[in-house]
């Protein structure tokens, strides 16, 4: 099982919901291993976390840690952004495919735009698109889709309070694009319309 959060911009709450269902899951009895939170903009002590016996912390270090993690035959394995790269040649996604194939559910997170087949709308939109995607079978294929959804005008008030992400991203000409209000917008209205198509997909609206 698959199930992407996922957002039409980063900073909406993607991750959050992500391990809140991850804890929800282990309360329910779920072994669960938290295999990969991104920690580069944001402060992830944050995040709803909660120690109990069917929690595990088990960071991604090579090909060696998944093999350990299979081992331990979780239910779910937590994996935060789904398309970053981990060592030269391995994605998140690549990862991900290895616990789905021995039967290890995965939730995972991702912007919208991340995706192949989405990225190049965003792109013609607002001419700021992304290098590496995510290859389309993922979305496609996932068993559920839950879309973080929140107003733009709450999304830029948080961002110019430094809210959400450290100072190197504050300060990143692309991420200032980004929460430009026509862009939010714009990128909202794309990831609404795209996701139509999906008969699987969950809205979570945040305030």
């Amino acid at each position: 099982m698959l199930k992407i959060f996922t957002s039409y911009t980063p900073g909406a709450g993607k991750s959050y919901a992500m391990m809140e269902e991850a804890m929800n899951e282990s309360r329910n009895g779920k072994k669960v291993v938290i295999a990969f939170i991104n920690k580069q903009h944001r402060d992830s002590s944050k995040m709803p976390f909660e120690c109990n016996e069917n929690v595990t912390i088990h960071p991604l270090k090579g090909r060696e840690s998944i093999e350990e993690i299979i081992e331990m035959k979780p239910d779910i394995v937590v994996l935060d952004e789904l398309g970053m790269r981990i060592g030269k040649h391995t994605f998140l996604y690549n990862v991900a495919e290895s616990f789905i194939k021995n039967n290890i559910s995965v939730l995972t997170s991702a912007n919208l735009k991340r995706f192949e087949e989405v990225n190049p709308i965003f792109r013609s939109a607002t001419g700021v698109g992304i290098k590496t995607t995510i290859p389309n079978r993922f979305i496609k294929g996932a068993d559920e889709i839950v879309f973080i959804d929140r107003e733009p005008e709450l999304m830029i008030k948080d961002f110019k309070e430094g809210k959400l992400f450290g100072e190197r991203y504050m300060n990143s000409r692309i991420m200032n694009k980004n929460f430009e209000e026509n862009t939010l917008k714009t990128y909202r209205e794309i990831s609404l319309d795209y996701l139509e198509k999906y008969n699987n997909v969950r809205i979570i609206q945040r305030d």
